[in-house]
């Protein structure tokens, strides 16, 4: 039942007016088909007392089985479903009304019997007429329109491409008329949706798009059903012989209903490489998220970042109490504070320019905020610039993670996460060693606190916590190879890739980030001593092979219209990268997509030391000293020098 109560609008009152007069009605029907004209003479005082005491029981059962929660245009199978619900409960009322009055109610059996039929068609019928008025009227205007309205394709036969065809049969505003599926299976074509034909196969598009030009009817558009995206193994092929027969190629948001819009408009966009890695996106439960940051202090540095905005964008959507973001750029710090500004009025935003290499700065930052959480994005990240700066790479990635952690623990914040990369395991790279050393020293500092508070609570509570999350290549991030590609592409080729066998893993930035705020938050409830977090990234992606969909996807094909080059891998690559190694085995956690590593032996004070001796090393400005220095405090940082193409 739906017992939510529904707004009282003149629309359900009249709707409610209709059904009670519909009961009477059925119920004087019944016993005029069960005794003739005589049941009006010589039974109306029965009649009129068993509507009598039927009608204030309609009213509640109307309501409670939700028969004005629908809009009479849009009546459908579970409108139907409720209404044979409540017709049911009132023949089984009459039912019940005539064995508990003993004689002094009569209901005969044949009335309870007709009335369930004549009531189920005087509920049910002016609904669905009334919705079949209303198609009729749209589909006229629809065809009026016709003339002007966009001719499309949609890929795919299931339940999505059925709601296409219904949200674009009524609702003009979309001006676009469906004239034609593809399917993924054979067996489908010829058949037809809401009166759509299945004209072929997806690999049969240009076929279908001259067939219907031989006829006068040219698509201009091809819509892609979710079911297209995730079953047609050669989708690419497809949007590439789409943008070939000059259609333009767009896909829903959303699955089924939840892409059309409340005002019944489709929400469309543009297909994206995304769509064409072969791993969907997962579902999370933001709960946990919402409990890490709402009402809470949050700071975030390198907020101005691909990771950096896209987490603070999703932490002031969880209501956090205030927002501060350190960012050492003046372009990046401008706009991402407008932005949320903007989308976030009711959240307080603050912007500091600091470089977090600026130990007394980003002191005086975080005593004067005291946040609660902290989440740590600033780094530098492209290997082979950092492989020539290598004082630079230092500076930042390990010496400012060490002042912002050490600025985070003085003021008793509850977590520090910093976002690393999985360039730390085994790194072959100045900035993969970097991050290693960042890594190792927040799991010390949280091994500090881990035993601080044994001691004093016997309990394995934690001072502040300190922890790492890492992952692979986001999709779409400034200077990784989707925009470059773009870029290439845009210029007319050809494709720089550094060799034909490297792979990497990536992920889409929203899905990143969630997924960093939900490990924080599974840190700061979980008992054990696990420092850092490890981003199930899925199977790696073959560079050459991501070129090529991205190629297709622009229309045109590989090695015929844009070529490929390689040309070598750079100081620091390595053909695969690893998000663990044997040293810390992972564990699966609550979280699908989240895993823990063990908690390597670390001593400490010893390694807190180390970094002391690696800062003064910088110090010397002696680059040799400072690899020395790196690889003693990483003793897994082996320098890769390129591997040479045959």
């Amino acid at each position: 039942m739906h017992f939510a109560p529904s707004p009282l609008t003149p629309k359900r009152l009249a709707a409610f007016t209709h059904d009670l007069v519909m009961t009477v009605v059925a119920i004087g029907l019944g016993y005029y088909i069960r005794f003739g004209a005589d049941a009006f003479s010589y039974r109306a005082n029965e009649i009129v007392t068993l509507i009598a005491i039927v009608l204030p029981f309609v009213c509640v059962i109307y309501w409670a089985f939700g028969l004005y929660a629908g809009i009479w245009r849009f009546a459908s199978i579970p409108d139907l479903v409720n209404i044979v619900k409540a017709v049911t409960a009132v023949s089984v009322f009459m039912v019940v009304l005539d064995f508990v009055s003993r004689g002094a109610i009569i209901v005969p059996r044949t009335i309870v019997f007709t009335n369930w039929f004549i009531l189920m068609a005087l509920l049910g019928g002016p609904r669905f007429l009334y919705r079949v008025y209303r198609d009729r009227r749209l589909l006229n205007r629809t065809r009026r329109a016709s003339h002007t309205a966009i001719p499309v394709l949609i890929a795919g036969s299931g339940n999505d491409a059925e709601i296409i065809i219904r949200s674009l049969e009524t609702n003009g505003h979309d001006l676009m008329r469906p004239i034609g599926l593809l399917s993924t299976k054979q067996a489908h074509v010829g058949q037809r949706i809401r009166n759509v034909p299945v004209l072929g196969h997806t690999s049969d598009l240009e076929r279908v798009v001259e067939r219907l030009a031989q006829h006068g009817q040219i698509p201009r558009r091809l819509i892609l059903t979710n079911e297209a995206l995730v079953k047609e193994r050669d989708i690419e092929q497809v949007i590439s012989r789409a943008r070939k027969v000059g259609l333009s190629v767009e896909r829903l948001t959303h699955p089924g209903l939840d892409s059309v819009n409340g005002d019944g408009r489709l929400r469309l966009a543009p297909i994206n490489i995304e769509d064409l890695l072969g791993r969907s996106t997962r579902e999370l439960d933001y709960t946990m998220i919402r409990n890490l940051v709402a009402g809470q202090k949050v700071l975030v540095t390198g907020g101005g970042g691909t990771i950096g905005s896209e987490l603070c964008r999703q932490i002031a959507g969880m209501s956090c109490e205030r927002l501060m973001i350190v960012e050492n750029s003046e372009f990046a710090l401008y706009a991402i504070t407008k932005d949320l500004k903007r989308d976030f009025p009711g959240i307080p935003v603050e912007g500091r320019l600091c470089d977090v290499r600026d130990r007394r700065k980003v002191a005086d930052l975080v005593e004067r905020f005291r946040p609660d959480l902290v989440f740590h994005a600033a780094a530098l990240k492209h290997v082979p610039i950092v492989e020539q700066h290598v004082a630079e790479g230092i500076l930042t990635n390990t010496v400012g993670t060490v002042n912002v952690a050490d600025a985070t623990r003085k003021v008793g914040a509850k977590a520090m996460v910093m976002i690393s990369t999985d360039k730390a395991v085994q790194p072959s790279s100045v900035m993969g060693a970097t991050k290693r050393a960042a890594e190792t020293y927040c799991e010390a500092l949280d091994a500090l606190g881990f035993a601080a508070s044994n001691r004093v609570n016997g309990d394995g509570g934690r001072e502040t916590r300190f922890m790492s999350v890492r992952f692979g290549n986001v999709l779409g991030s400034s200077g990784s190879v989707v925009p470059l590609f773009k870029e290439q592409l845009e210029q007319g080729g050809p494709i720089t890739v550094t060799h034909p066998d490297m792979k990497r893993y990536f992920m889409t930035i929203r899905e990143a980030v969630s997924l960093v705020l939900m490990a924080s938050a599974l840190g700061l409830s979980s008992r054990d001593r696990i420092s850092i977090f490890v981003l199930d990234m899925g199977e790696p992606v073959r560079i050459v092979d991501l070129a090529e969909r991205m190629i297709r996807l622009a229309g045109f094909e590989p090695g015929t219209d844009i070529q490929i080059e390689f040309t070598g891998m750079r100081d620091g690559e390595k053909l695969n990268e690893e998000l663990f190694d044997s040293g810390e085995p992972l564990k699966s956690t609550e979280v699908a997509g989240i895993l823990a590593a063990e908690p390597r032996a670390i001593v400490p004070a010893t390694f807190i030391e180390e970094i002391e001796v690696l800062r003064q090393a910088i110090e010397t400005g002696d680059e040799s000293g400072m690899l020395d220095r790196l690889s003693a405090i990483v003793p897994e940082y082996v320098p890769h020098k390129p591997h040479q193409l045959s």
